[in-house]
């Protein structure tokens, strides 16, 4: 007589004979799977994913908080020149000099939208500006 020889079976054919074999044996009482189920990995998975989640939720609103900023519109001081700034009777109020030598008088004025930048059009108080930012800021120094 000849001995019996299985077909040879690939790794994956095997996984799912063993597979189908555990959950019938569970099916039919014969074995308690609660050990093996605290074994597998779902819940780590699941943690691990609501990790990543919670990170991307971060990043994205800091990408929104980061787009409101860039749609608020910016002043810049394209042409160039000098900036400067002086105090009187308690408010703040800048200088600016272009690289032309012309230069505005602006009072700062802080809104609930943020710093507003009013223009001095007043002669009196222009010239009122223009002695304290000499005393001041050039410290009465002529170039």
């Amino acid at each position: 007589m000849t001995e019996f020889q299985p077909t040879p079976q690939t790794p994956e054919q095997v996984a799912d004979g063993l597979r189908n074999a555990f959950r019938q044996a569970i099916k039919d009482g014969v074995m308690d799977a609660t050990p093996y189920l605290k074994q597998m990995t779902f819940n780590t998975d699941i943690e691990k994913t609501e990790k990543e989640i919670a990170v991307l939720q971060k990043k994205l609103e800091l990408l929104k908080e980061i787009e409101t900023h860039k749609s608020q519109p910016s002043m810049n001081f394209e042409l160039g020149g000098k900036f400067g700034m002086v105090r009187y009777n308690g408010d703040k109020y800048c200088r600016y000099e272009l690289n032309d030598g012309t230069h505005n008088w602006h009072k700062r004025k802080y809104t609930v939208d943020g710093v507003l930048m009013i223009l001095i059009t007043d002669a009196e108080t222009h010239r009122l500006l223009e002695g304290l930012w000499f005393n001041e800021v050039r410290k009465g120094n002529y170039d």
